[in-house]
């Protein structure tokens, strides 16, 4: 018997946004849920083994994944985040002595961070976790068969989203209200 996904849209909701098609709103919707509940997966794990945020996480495995030290810029950017929010995650993690600032060898102005032994240790111990983790939760749910066929539909959906970011968003052709109940009055006044 085929699992229901976990978001769907009432019967009338191409009436009510005419133009729309319950189905695409529908796969749109269970991607995003799907990526949150991995996600959290993840979150929730880093949270519970080293009292560390996504971003910090991530902060850790880009540094560590780059085998050298990295500007705070570079680390922003391959993060996507800005580098005010990047000063205060780095601020956060030198504090719990897991990264160190080092001058820059060629510039007095820049500097170069680092994750420090203890990080190491960490992600060392974390990143293979969480991979188990990626490879339980999909290994449960499909075959390497439909493994290799969601990537395949993935990165038709990443391409077609691509290309949707250079072309003006769409206009909707408007809303149709269905009338809903009349609701008890409040309190005269």
């Amino acid at each position: 018997m085929a699992i229901p996904p976990l978001i769907r849209v009432g019967t009338d909701f191409e009436s009510e946004y005419p133009g729309a098609e319950a189905l695409a709103t529908e796969c749109f919707a269970n991607l995003w849920r799907t990526a949150e509940l991995l996600m959290g997966l993840h979150n929730r794990d880093t949270m519970d083994r080293h009292q560390l945020s996504p971003s910090a996480r991530e902060v850790l495995a880009v540094v560590e994944g780059a085998g050298e030290p990295l500007e705070p810029k570079v680390i922003a950017e391959r993060l996507m985040v800005t580098t005010g929010s990047m000063t205060s995650l780095l601020d956060n993690l030198e504090k719990r002595g897991l990264v160190r600032r080092l001058p820059h060898p060629h510039d007095r102005r820049r500097l170069l961070i680092d994750i420090t032994p203890e990080a190491r240790l960490i992600v060392d111990e974390l990143l293979p976790a969480l991979h188990a983790r990626e490879r339980d939760v999909i290994g449960d749910a499909l075959t390497f068969t439909e493994q290799r066929a969601l990537l395949r539909y993935l990165a038709k959906l990443q391409q077609a989203a691509i290309q949707a970011r250079s072309a003006p968003a769409p206009q909707g052709d408007g809303r149709r209200r269905t009338a809903r109940p009349a609701t008890a009055k409040g309190p005269q006044s």
